[in-house]
Formats: structure tokens, C-alpha cells, sequence
């Protein structure tokens, strides 16, 4: 059974490397994300989900297209529909710590068109 209540930082247990932590529910896939300085989410879409991102901690370069990206920062959430390109670069000195929501199940993940991949 799913924790209904738990505190987020105490939650993504590696404090070292860029961290993915999954936690599923009955109707949605919840990701609980540690970015490190300098590392990235790569700009990507998914084709049936919906993707909201909420930013509790750090800040970053949010890819709203495959070109463009706006500043974020804790306290702001980023919405991507189905199909919009979306990805994070954290530009900061600080760990980014981000609680994403993505819905209906199953969800699908694509590359972002036009973005040039780092090797």
C-alpha cells in the first residue's frame, strides 16, 4: 500500500548522482526527481500524457520546444499537454528537487523533435 502522506526529501534516498525515484498510483505515475548541478531531464514528449512539474527546490532552464526555454524556479509548476516538448537543465548551484505527475497510464516517453542530443 502507497504512503498517503510523506515528507520529499526524505523520499529520494541517493543524494549524490541525478536520481529518479517512480511511486505509481491506480490512475497516474508520480516521479520524484534529484537534478544535480550541470545535468540534465533531456527535452522529450509523451504523445498520450499529460506532464505537470512541480519545482520545489533549485532552479533550471525548462525546454517549453525542442529551441526554447524559460528560467524556473521552486515554487513554479510547468504544465506539458500531449505532445508538447518539455525537459530540464539545471543551471544552478543547488541540487533541483522535482515532483512530476503524469497521466492517464500507460504513459509513452519520445525523443524531442529537432533537439540535438549531447553525445
Amino acid at each position: 500500500m502507497i504512503e498517503r502522506i510523506s515528507n520529499i526529501p526524505e523520499m529520494i534516498p541517493c543524494r549524490d548522482v541525478t536520481y529518479r525515484e517512480l511511486i505509481f498510483t491506480e490512475n497516474n505515475e508520480i516521479h520524484l526527481w534529484r537534478i544535480k548541478p550541470g545535468e540534465w531531464i533531456y527535452p522529450h514528449i509523451h504523445p498520450d500524457n499529460d506532464d505537470i512539474w512541480y519545482f520545489i527546490e533549485g532552479m533550471g532552464e525548462y525546454y517549453t520546444s525542442s529551441q526554447e526555454k524559460k528560467t524556473v524556479q521552486a515554487g513554479d509548476v510547468a504544465i506539458a499537454c500531449p505532445g508538447d516538448v518539455h525537459g530540464i537543465f539545471n543551471s544552478g548551484p543547488e541540487d533541483m528537487i522535482i515532483l512530476s505527475v503524469l497521466s492517464p497510464l500507460p504513459i509513452d516517453v519520445e525523443t524531442a523533435p529537432d533537439f540535438e542530443y549531447p553525445e
